[in-house]
């Protein structure tokens, strides 16, 4: 059983999967952290006690995230980090989403500044949530595309690499932090989510480069492929807007579809392709799945 599979109210769920999930990839050679496994559950076994006590009420988190103006899934994901750093006595956030400006011009955004308080030294932190299907050669980082092909995995990685996480070291910022009484030792990149692979792909063989072996992972598969894969027994749930983190049991009054229903509510407009959904077994996840059009990814 997941960590994060524990608590009943979504947001915590959420809020631990963010923490404690592996990331999607491991750089060791990299001028930024990009934190193991091992450090992504310390910083869980740090404040499972907390979480424990936030899952029996948790007005405070569900208030602040209520109060996002921005609903979409990365600030999400960066606001249950914010919270998860309240509650780890070594880490202090000092600054978030902090925008570099020259005159008119926005240089960039730094996501967190964050102080280790057992050493003093202070990281500059980029964070993303981020889900990929692979398409082709999935050993290239080339192949993996968003579900509505808005992104890409290598842009994100050079991204992350090259202007974000060298941000700091610009001019502009340097006195913009210095005015803040700021100095950047470190920089740190926390890349989660999950890797949706073609259906039935045997997957070891074809891991991106750079992959962390315990990613998480799924598969996709066209509109055809998932009329046919499946009998009438199986069960399915349409993951819309929320639910793409953790892991989580279904309550008895969630509505479930069987294969058939689930493109009945894609034809008549509910839902629509690219869909995000898990299969069930009972009343728990079995497995995640993206389906798409039949013409995915030529669109």
């Amino acid at each position: 059983m997941t960590p994060h599979s524990l608590y009943q109210h979504r947001c915590v769920a959420d809020l631990a999967w963010a923490v404690s999930s592996p990331p999607l990839l491991s750089f060791v050679d990299s001028d930024c952290v990009w934190f193991d496994n091992q450090w992504y559950r310390d910083q869980h076994r740090y404040i499972e006690q907390q979480l424990r006590q936030l899952d029996r009420d948790p007005v405070r988190l569900q208030g602040l995230l209520a109060a996002q103006k921005d609903q979409r899934l990365g600030n999400y994901f960066e606001t249950l980090w914010s919270f998860a750093l309240e509650l780890n006595p070594r880490y202090q956030l000092i600054e978030r989403n902090l925008q570099i400006i020259d005159g008119e011009r926005t240089l960039g955004e730094m996501d967190f500044i964050v102080r280790d308080n057992e050493t003093g030294r202070c990281a500059h932190w980029e964070l993303a949530v981020k889900f990929y299907l692979g398409v082709g050669n999935t050993v290239n980082h080339d192949a993996w595309h968003g579900p509505r092909k808005k992104d890409r995995l290598d842009l994100k990685v050079d991204h992350l690499l090259g202007r974000q996480t060298s941000l700091s070291t610009h001019p502009v910022a340097r006195s913009v932090l210095r005015d803040r009484g700021i100095m950047i030792d470190d920089c740190a990149v926390i890349l989660k989510g999950r890797l949706f692979y073609p259906w039935q792909k045997d997957r070891p063989d074809c891991f991106p480069a750079n992959a962390n072996p315990s990613h998480l992972g799924g598969s996709w598969l066209t509109r055809e492929q998932f009329m046919h894969c499946f009998g009438a027994d199986s069960r399915f749930r349409p993951l819309i807007r929320s639910g793409w983190m953790a892991d989580f049991p279904l309550s008895p009054e969630a509505s479930a579809y069987t294969s058939g229903e689930l493109l009945q509510l894609v034809d008549n407009g509910p839902y629509r392709l690219p869909l995000h959904v898990t299969r069930l077994e009972g009343m728990a996840e079995r497995e995640r799945l993206f389906i798409v059009g039949n013409d995915w990814p030529d669109l």
